[in-house]
């Protein structure tokens, strides 16, 4: 008697490859992933259409899962490739933040330089939340000196926006950070982007004697969170925050 597998059955494939789709940042993103047409994938994302073998192993390549974790897996698949996603897309910041050039049409003197702005990246200033999009479309000029005088690397900066409330009043829902990558080091009391697990964080840190690490919100309704050993394997540092900029 063959033994049927219940988690290949077609309704519970279609979830899985919906929620690889949504783990890999979404059908516009999956689209520049993995090749396969918006339609195509949209029907996929709808579960209404049943994705073949090679278009399975391309979502699940683009999602950063094995294709046996869509054929088979019964935990939530979405946000283990969202943990690779959010990996990946740090990784792509930092190493865009060190080559980036300005096209012609953005030249300016050699005393500004063009820092790679993110608006859909969001680093979450209350309950965690997932950066979506690693696409830089637009640039904002500093001057270099300015930069330095705030302790920064210009040539390793990038912006991306905060959301939340948690650093009120320092740091006001949908400000723009400046993040300098190099800074990718604890460093007690400084406002700092932090990535754990498949959340990036904006929070003030600060490093405990037991090796413990404290995420401190500037808005008292928020208490500490302290990362305990498990969770601290899980934690990246991804620059400190030199400057912000409140929206009126």
């Amino acid at each position: 008697m063959a033994l049927v597998n219940p988690n290949l059955d077609e309704p519970r494939l279609r979830a899985r490859v919906a929620a690889a789709i949504s783990a890999g940042g979404g059908v516009a993103q999956m689209v520049k992933r993995t090749g396969i047409p918006k339609g195509t994938l949209e029907k996929y994302a709808a579960q209404t259409s049943t994705a073949s073998f090679a278009n399975a192993a391309k979502i699940a390549a683009g999602a950063g899962l094995t294709l046996d974790q869509i054929a088979f897996a019964q935990e939530d698949i979405s946000k283990s490739g969202a943990k690779t996603h959010l990996r990946e897309m740090l990784t792509r910041m930092g190493q865009q933040a060190r080559e980036y050039r300005p096209s012609s049409g953005h030249r300016t003197s050699d005393a500004f330089i063009h820092l790679p702005f993110y608006p859909e990246v969001t680093a979450s200033a209350g309950p965690g939340a997932l950066a979506v999009s690693e696409q830089s479309d637009s640039v904002i000029a500093f001057a270099r000196s300015f930069l330095r005088d705030h302790g920064a690397v210009p040539d390793r900066c990038s912006i991306i926006r905060a959301k939340g409330d948690s650093m009120a009043p320092t740091i006001p829902d949908a400000s723009l950070l400046i993040v300098d990558h190099s800074q990718a080091e604890i460093a007690n009391g400084c406002i700092m982007v932090v990535s754990v697990g498949d959340d990036l964080l904006v929070k003030r840190v600060r490093r405990r004697l037991d090796g413990q690490i404290d995420l401190i919100s500037d808005n008292p309704a928020y208490p500490p969170e302290t990362l305990q050993p498990a969770a601290l394997q899980q934690l990246r540092v991804v620059g400190r925050v030199v400057y912000f900029c409140r929206t009126p």
